[in-house]
């Protein structure tokens, strides 16, 4: 599994992401975060969020990704300015429908 992922949004932007490992905990600081899913095919992305304090808000719908969608892959990228994770946030899920974004699920953390 990849320890970084880069992300392309709508806009042609590519997006770096760190992978979240079990003991490491979580930054309480403000952040974008995506869900994937890899496999010997590659990454695919299941949903993309941003939220104030990552700590609690990446966490929020890992769940049900991994039940619906066999997600394993958490990623996150640190940013604290919230309008620049507003702009991250809608030109990544801009880029392609993502299951879990499309589906109608919350798309923003706490």
């Amino acid at each position: 599994m990849k320890d970084i992922i880069d992300v392309r949004g709508a806009s042609g932007a590519v997006y770096r992401f760190t992978r979240f490992r079990d003991g490491n905990p979580l930054s309480a600081m403000g952040g974008n975060f995506v869900y994937a899913r890899e496999d010997a095919e590659g990454s695919t992305l299941i949903y993309a969020g941003e939220a104030q304090n990552l700590l609690t808000g990446a966490r929020m719908l890992w769940d049900e990704a991994v039940r619906a969608h066999a997600a394993n892959g958490l990623y996150t990228r640190l940013n604290i300015s919230e309008g620049v994770r507003q702009r991250e946030h809608a030109d990544i899920t801009g880029a392609a429908a993502l299951p879990m974004n499309a589906s109608g699920s919350d798309d923003k953390g706490v």
